[in-house]
């Protein structure tokens, strides 16, 4: 299972006003334990006015860069306490406690291939979108890739100078296209935010993009995800499996406390739940109507993984082994996982009498 371990930052530089690039040193004796995938993320730990705090933050890198850093872009959240931190306090040479990459936001490359990748992003959902795009060009010399990339201004545009350079870096294989919701362009087509409806006068606009062909990358607000995913799986016939995307919140319409019916209809039974942690064993009784499994975990002092706590990440995630279990939600685990028997278990309760699950997976 994944451990945190202290890190110095070596880059602390506003990229916007309102947005960070914050980068650790990966120490030689840890390059094993820090080896990523593009799309994947970095989970932090650290005590804030006295209480433990956690947050992921997509990596920025890709790994054809060969860097021995890890760049985070965070961005200021009003009245958020670790982006308030990472934007207005953090300094250089501070230790970091830091969790391994982890994640599932990317797809696999060949040198061969000869594909067209979307990027499709707003905001700070920029990150694991670049770090996707950035590797699939490094991989395949004969791909190409469009970035559609929305912010509020000009601005506000996060990364945009590493964008430009990289632009000029891969000669006409990257195309970028900023589009602003808040300020005038002379080209209309240019304002506003992504949305099935702009998608469907960008394509026209680039003919060039074989849209049920490409791969595409999506990060941003959770009701964009949603609706574009939606749109290209279902207007456009796009297979599932080239509509790749990542949450960084729940969508609204998901976020609710009150039970789901599928929550409520589960039997009332009283479980043994053993849990699987760094090869040692925990258990607990837990009723399936109670908290979630890792809430009682935790409540017990368990050495459990976690970070969002909202099925958005994967940080608790966790193999089924004896028993089943309802998972309320999941916005992190892909079909595949799923049928193979991993769950995210702040989502997780118990639906028969006994059941275990291995953290170390």
């Amino acid at each position: 299972m994944n451990s945190f371990y202290k890190l110095k930052t070596v880059k602390v530089q506003k990229d916007t006003d309102e947005a960070v690039n914050v980068a650790v040193e990966i120490p030689d004796e840890l390059k094993d334990k820090f080896r990523f995938k593009q799309g994947q993320y970095l989970n932090f730990r650290m005590m804030i006015d006295g209480n433990e705090e956690r947050r992921s933050y997509s990596i920025c890198n890709a790994p054809s860069e060969k860097s021995n850093t890890l760049e985070v872009l965070v961005k200021l959240l009003e009245g958020g306490k670790v982006s308030g931190y990472f934007n207005e306090h953090l300094h250089m040479d501070e230790l970091l406690e830091v969790m391994p990459p982890m994640g599932g936001f990317n797809t696999s490359y060949h040198p061969t291939n000869t594909k067209t990748y979307v990027g499709l992003a707003a905001g700070s959902g920029i990150s694991p979108v670049l770090s996707n795009i950035k590797e699939s060009l490094y991989q395949e010399p004969d791909s190409k890739a469009y970035l559609f990339y929305s912010n509020r201004s000009m601005n506000h545009v996060m990364k945009k100078g590493e964008i430009d350079k990289l632009v000029e870096y891969f000669k006409g294989r990257l195309n970028v296209v900023y589009l602003v919701s808040r300020e005038k362009h002379e080209d209309p087509i240019f304002e506003g935010r992504i949305s099935p409806e702009k998608l469907d006068h960008l394509f026209e606009r680039y003919a060039d993009i074989d849209v049920k062909e490409a791969t595409y990358f999506i990060c941003g607000p959770a009701e964009m995800i949603k609706g574009i995913s939606d749109y290209l799986k279902k207007d456009k016939k796009v297979p599932a499996i080239q509509v790749l995307f990542e949450y960084f919140t729940a969508p609204d319409d998901e976020n609710s406390e009150e039970m789901s019916d599928e929550f409520k209809a589960i039997a009332n039974i009283e479980s043994m739940v053993t849990v699987i942690i760094d090869d040692d064993e925990y258990s607990f009784h837990l009723n399936s109507k109670k908290e979630s499994i890792l809430d009682k975990a935790l409540k017990d002092n368990l050495p459990v993984p976690f970070a969002c706590k909202g099925g958005v990440c994967c940080t608790c995630k966790a193999e089924v082994l004896e028993g089943e279990v309802f998972m309320e939600k999941n916005f992190a685990l892909t079909e595949d996982e799923v049928a193979r028997g991993f769950v995210l278990t702040c989502q997780c309760h118990p639906t028969t009498n006994v059941v275990m699950l291995n953290y170390d997976v």
